[in-house]
């Protein structure tokens, strides 16, 4: 009688389910380390930072954005070098695009500079009035090539009348009877003033 209850207890236990098993199989949850890695890295794609995405222009007037589309087919704002664009918090015009009063007249004129093909060209564009504007080409270079990205390495800004600057070739001071047009490479600017109907470049600061 003995041995039958326990050859009762023995088939009863080895028909019984095996919920353990089934539980395993069902919820794998991988080792710990990589489950950790999963939730705390996040995918390092989406904290990617696009270099080449380009600032917009200043509003310019309708005339002179047709005479650069003629005379610059396809051109588009450059991209700038990074120790340019940190400059960008102080406020001033520049880098891209600047206005003043650089002619006679007292209309107000505008100088950029733009990418063309592999050029970085620095223009002025100045109002002569009853909506007519005149392009002049200040300076033509070649992009900097920064590991394949073509780069901008000149910074614009406005040079106020009434300032003196020092001809740095030559001595001479020359006291601005109208604003300026600055063109900065590094420690380099190079200062561009109308006179006679165009534009004359000085080396101010070396």
């Amino acid at each position: 009688m003995k041995n039958l209850a326990i050859l009762l207890i023995l088939v009863a236990f080895s028909c019984s389910p095996k919920n353990e098993e089934v539980k395993d199989e069902q919820i794998d949850l991988g080792p710990p380390a990589e489950a950790l890695d999963s939730a705390a890295s996040p995918d390092k794609d989406a904290t990617k930072i696009n270099e080449t995405s380009q600032e917009t222009y200043l509003p310019l007037p309708q005339p002179v954005l047709q005479l650069l589309a003629q005379k610059y087919p396809g051109h588009k704002q450059p991209i700038l070098t990074q120790g340019i664009r940190a400059q960008d918090d102080k406020g001033e015009q520049g880098p891209f695009v600047i206005s003043g009063y650089f002619t006679d007249d007292t209309y107000l004129d505008h100088a950029l500079q733009l990418q063309h093909e592999k050029n970085v060209i620095i223009v002025a564009a100045t109002d002569i009035g009853d909506n007519q504007w005149r392009l002049h080409e200040l300076k033509r270079d070649i992009l900097f090539n920064d590991r394949g990205t073509l780069r901008s390495v000149y910074d614009l800004n406005v040079t106020e009348q009434g300032q003196e600057l020092q001809n740095a070739e030559t001595g001479e001071t020359l006291k601005l009877q109208k604003d300026a047009i600055g063109v900065k490479f590094e420690d380099n600017i190079t200062t561009y003033v109308y006179q006679n109907n165009g534009f004359t470049a000085y080396i101010t600061s070396r």
